[in-house]
C-alpha cells in the first residue's frame, strides 16, 4: 500500500472538514451507483453468481453510506449532496469498473478484485489528503477515512479468495494458454493455429444458433451463422470434434436469447484476450497475422454486442424480437 494506485496528482489544497466529508460520501455513493448498474447488467445478461456478488458489495456500500451520514452528523458537518463533489474524486474510480461493464468474462472474483483495487485508490486518496490537510482536524479525520477503507479492503479480499477458489474448483472457463514460442517465430504454424481457434470458437457457434433459431431468434442466429460461415475449420471435422466434445456444456440452461448471446461473447472475449497477449510477444509477420485475427475477433465480438444491447432493450420494454435484417447482419 506504500505505492500510490492514482495515476495523476490530486491537487487538493486546503480541504476543509465540510468539503473532506462531501469527498467520502460521493466516493460511496458513486460506488453505490456502479454496482447497481453492473448488477441489473449481470443479471439482464443471465450471469446470476455475479449478480449475486455484486448485490453483496451494493448492499456493503449502502452501509457505508449511512457510516458517513452518521459521522457527518457526529462531527456536527450538514450531511452532504454528493454530487456537488464528484468533479473530485480521482478518475482511475469511475475508469476500471467502465473497462469491464460489457465483459461476459466478469466473474465474481474479477468482480471483487476490481472492488479491491478501487478500497485501494480511496485509501491513497484520502492518504494524500491527510498529507497535505493544512487542518490538524481534516488530516485526522482523512487518516480515519484512509484506515477505513483498508478495512472495506481486507473484507473484500475474504470475498475474493472465497470465489478464487470456488471458480479454480469448477474451472468453468479456462484461461487462455500461452503460446508456444515457436508459433510466434513461425507464422504459418500461428496462422493454422488462430485458424483452428477460430474454427472451436464457431464450432460453439453452430450450437447456440440452433439454440436461438429455436427459440425463435433468426436474426440473432444468423449473426452466429455468418462467424460460423466466415470460420470453417481448417481441419477435418472429426479433428475438430476431438478437441470440442464438451461445446454443449458452453450453452446455458436458457431460453432467454440475451442469455444465449451472453454465452457466444463468452469464447469470442476469451480469443481477443488470448490475441492481446500474442501481439505483446510477436514481431514482423507473426505480429501482422495476429493483428490481422484480433481486428476480426474485434469486428465480431463489437456486432456481438451490439445484438446483445438491441435484445436487453427489447426484452426490458416487453417488446418481441425484431425481424431478421437480409443477409444474416446484425
Amino acid at each position: 500500500m506504500r505505492v500510490s494506485l492514482l495515476a495523476h496528482d490530486p491537487q487538493l489544497e486546503s480541504v476543509t472538514l465540510p468539503m473532506l466529508v462531501g469527498i467520502a460520501m460521493a466516493i460511496e455513493v458513486e460506488a453505490v451507483h456502479r454496482y447497481e448498474q453492473l448488477e441489473q447488467t449481470m443479471r439482464r445478461r443471465g450471469e446470476l453468481e455475479t449478480a449475486d456478488a455484486l448485490q453483496r458489495m451494493l448492499e456493503e456500500e449502502r452501509e457505508h453510506v449511512a457510516a458517513v451520514a452518521k459521522r457527518a452528523e457526529q462531527l456536527s458537518v450538514p450531511v452532504p449532496d454528493a454530487g456537488e463533489f464528484r468533479w473530485v474524486l480521482p478518475a482511475e474510480l469511475e475508469t476500471s469498473w467502465d473497462a469491464i461493464a460489457g465483459s461476459a468474462l466478469l466473474t465474481p472474483y474479477r468482480a471483487f478484485a476490481i472492488a479491491v483495487e478501487n478500497e485501494q485508490r480511496a485509501f491513497s486518496f484520502y492518504s494524500y489528503l491527510a498529507a497535505h490537510a493544512a487542518d490538524r482536524s481534516v488530516a485526522i479525520e482523512a487518516e480515519r477515512l484512509a484506515a477505513e477503507e483498508l478495512r472495506h479492503a481486507a473484507q473484500v479480499r475474504r470475498w475474493r479468495r472465497e470465489a478464487y477458489h470456488r471458480e479454480r474448483r469448477r474451472a468453468e472457463l479456462p484461461a487462455p494458454g500461452a503460446v508456444a514460442p515457436e508459433l510466434l517465430a513461425a507464422p504459418e504454424a500461428l496462422r493454422t493455429y488462430l485458424a483452428q481457434r477460430f474454427a472451436t470458437v464457431a464450432q460453439e457457434y453452430r450450437a447456440l444458433s440452433e439454440r436461438l433459431r429455436g427459440l425463435g431468434d433468426a436474426q440473432s442466429a444468423e449473426l452466429l451463422d455468418a462467424f460460423v460461415a466466415a470460420h470453417r475449420a481448417p481441419v477435418a471435422d472429426g479433428a475438430l470434434a476431438s478437441e470440442t466434445s464438451a461445446v454443449g456444456e458452453v450453452i446455458p440452461a436458457s431460453h432467454d436469447p440475451v442469455h444465449l448471446l451472453v454465452a457466444a461473447q463468452k469464447p469470442l472475449e476469451a480469443l481477443v484476450e488470448e490475441l492481446e497477449s500474442i501481439l505483446s510477444g510477436a514481431q514482423d509477420e507473426a505480429f501482422a497475422c495476429a493483428e490481422r485475427a484480433a481486428t476480426d475477433a474485434v469486428g465480431w465480438m463489437a456486432r456481438l454486442s451490439l445484438q446483445i444491447e438491441r435484445r436487453s432493450a427489447e426484452s426490458a420494454a416487453g417488446l418481441p424480437n425484431a425481424p431478421p435484417i437480409a443477409g444474416g447482419r446484425a
